[in-house]
Order: C-alpha cells, then structure tokens, then sequence
C-alpha cells in the first residue's frame, strides 16, 4: 500500500531526520544539497518569493521510501502572477532530484498525489533532475528522466550541460589523457614549475569528520581570496564573500561540517592564501561549488596548481566524481572527462492559472518568432554543447 503526506512546517522536519539519512544513503547520484542540513539553512534563510515549505514523504506499507522536498514561489511574470512548486536547490548544485532508491519512481508517485490533492500551485518544476543509472548511480546518456504519469502531460528540456571529471583507474592514468590536449597540459606545467620558482607551495584540503572545528581561519581565507577575485565586481554576485549570500553560506558551512560534508581546497605561497576551491562532498560525489584565486598571480595560473593537487588527492581518498558546475565550460573542458546534462520537467495544474499559462505556452510554441530569452536559453546550450565538440574526452 502507498500512501503519501505532506509536510508543510519546518519544525516537522526534525522528526523525518533520521529516515532522511537514511534514505539519502541510498539514493543514486546524492549530493550534500538533498541532505537535511541543506534544506533547513535553506528554508532558515528562505528567498523573499517563498511562500510556503512543502516535503512529500512516500510510504510503502507504512514505511518511508522516498522524500521530495519542495518549496511554493510565487513569480511574476508577463503573464501575470504564477505560483510554482519547485525543487529547493535554486541553482547552488548541478542536480537535484527526489531522495529514495528508485528516485524517478518517487517522483511519479509524488507528483500524481499533488496534482490530485494539492491546490497550492499553478506549475508543478523539477529542475537540475539528472539521468540515473540504477547500479551507481552515474548519469546515463539516455535523452530524459521518465516520469510514469500516463495522466498527466508532462513537458520536459534540457536544464544546463555539466562538466563532470569522473575517477576513473588513478591520477597517472588520468594524467595522461590529459597529453590529448597537448598544449594546454604543457601550459599547466610550465606554470606550476613558475610558480614554484616564487617560493613554498603548500596545499590544504580540509574535510572535517561530522561535528569537528569548522576552521573559520581557512574559510575566512577563501572569502578574502573570493573578495580579490574577478567576481567581486559583480552587482548581483553570490560567491562566498558578497553580502546577499554571505551570512547563509557561512551558515551552510556550520552545517556542512556537522554532517561531515565540507570540502576547502586551498593553495598557499610562503604561507599566503593564493587559490581556493569550496564545496562539499557525500559518498565521494564533490560539489565544487566556489572558486578564486589572487589576481595579482594571474600569469602563474595559481588555480591550474590548486586543480592538480585536489583532483590527485581526491584520486588516493577514493572519490568518484567532482562536479565542476555548468558555467565557464570552456575552461574547464581541458579537466573534466565527461559533459552531463540537467533536465527540467513541467506540469502545468488544473488551475485557471496553470490552463492559460499551459494555453499559452502552445501558443507561443506554434509562432515562427521567437523570444529574445527563449533564443538566449538555446544560444546557451548550443555553445555549451559545443565546448565539447572539438574535443575526444577521454573515457
């Protein structure tokens, strides 16, 4: 028997705590961002668009197999208002997707019971969903996730393109198919070598065991790095040092570090920050969420030294996969060895709402001219898509 609730408070959470754990040990493709640590400070420091917390908890003859976290926004758009239920994850991680160990299942079961009981939303969004291989976890090249949903009209896109450095066999073996892309390796080289000629190079890679120090000297060391940086001219920025985001990073690195899930990466000159790397990690899959270097070593390339360390190391303690995020793929193409893609999936309600935006949509979908944003999405994805293209990534 099935049966589904809905958990609409935030201090209900506490009590799914456990079975969260749980369950996110099981769940193909996890990522800290679907931990329970994530979403309370999520919530804790909830977009101005919040409404309302909604957790769909699963169970299968009275036991707990799935949770789906969701959040209700309301967005305007020029359309009018629409309120949207979504995935909590607000573009910080790559995926994101239900916690159980058939997520797309869960998905299905979930979504049938909101479209039939919930009146709260016009638009049903999973963003950031991955492609699941059942035996690892490791996404598949299949075209979309599959939602079971024969009764609802589910409309699905590509989110974004991911550079993905899966570990593979070791570093020396890693290291060599690097020689593919000659010229770039050499530049590596010879920068390392450059910046060791400028004195000690010491490298830290900090993943506290759940409950230790946060050491706040080494992030407050990232943040100075992150405030030199290039970003930090950026109005609407949310690296670790700009205002808008600061206070809830520097929490979700509390939590982060009560979980055993922070990762700080940082490369050091004669004792002086000169590069970081800050994310989080959970059974070996590494968000590398933000990174900087000190722009007034730009020509050594600090960062290639910082990338070199971290991915050997990363090597010997057994990972399996660094996220390196959708954006500035063209950098990233030398380190990464594969391209994943997100998916969106839609479902417009029975709303009077959701009937006119879904009217609208087709509409839209059947005119020969389109929008500059929506010409803009797929100028995105094609040069994203084309990084690759000219390049044999090694497997």
């Amino acid at each position: 028997m099935i049966e589904c609730e809905i958990i609409a408070n935030g201090d209900e959470l506490f009590r799914l705590e456990n079975d969260w754990a749980q369950l996110l040990a099981k769940t193909p493709h996890a990522s800290f961002f679907q931990s329970f640590h994530w979403l309370r400070v999520r919530w804790e420091h909830r977009l101005k668009s919040d409404v309302a917390l909604r957790v769909v908890v699963v169970k299968e003859n009275r036991e707990i197999t799935g949770i789906v976290p969701l959040v209700i926004q309301n967005r305007q758009t020029p359309l009018g208002p629409i309120r949207k239920l979504r995935f909590p994850i607000d573009n910080w991680g790559s995926f994101y997707g239900a916690i159980g160990v058939n997520p797309e299942k869960i998905m299905t079961i979930a979504s049938s019971h909101l479209r039939k009981s919930c009146r709260e939303f016009d638009l049903l969004e999973f963003t950031n969903l991955p492609d699941y291989r059942s035996s690892n976890g490791i996404p598949s090249n299949s075209p979309t996730p599959q939602i079971q949903d024969d009764s609802a009209s589910w409309e699905f896109d590509e989110c974004s393109h991911v550079a993905m450095l899966y570990l593979r066999g070791d570093w020396n073996s890693y290291w060599e198919s690097r020689k593919a892309q000659k010229n770039r390796r050499r530049n590596v080289e010879r920068c390392e070598r450059r910046l060791g000629e400028l004195g000690e190079i010491e490298y830290i890679r900090y993943r506290p065991e759940a409950g230790e120090d946060p050491r706040w000297d080494l992030y407050d060391q990232c943040e100075d790095l992150a405030s030199k940086s290039w970003q930090d001219g950026l109005s609407d920025g949310n690296t670790l040092h700009h205002e808008r985001v600061r206070p809830f990073l520097r929490d979700t690195h509390i939590a982060a570090v009560a979980a055993g899930a922070s990762d700080l990466n940082l490369l050091r000159l004669d004792g002086k920050p000169v590069a970081f790397t800050y994310g989080y990690h959970f059974q070996g899959y590494v968000d590398l969420m933000r990174v900087g270097f000190n722009p007034e070593l730009g020509k050594f390339a600090p960062g290639n030294a910082l990338w070199t360390r971290l991915i050997r190391d990363s090597f010997s303690r057994g990972d399996y996969a660094l996220d390196f995020g959708p954006s500035c793929l063209d950098y990233k193409k030398f380190w990464m060895t594969d391209l994943e893609t997100s998916h969106q999936g839609v479902l417009y309600a029975s709303t009077p709402t959701g009937r006119a935006f879904r009217l609208a949509r087709v509409v839209k979908s059947k005119l020969p001219v389109r929008t500059a944003d929506h010409t803009n999405a797929e100028a995105k994805l094609a040069a994203q898509k084309n990084v690759v293209s000219s390049v044999k990534l090694p497997r």
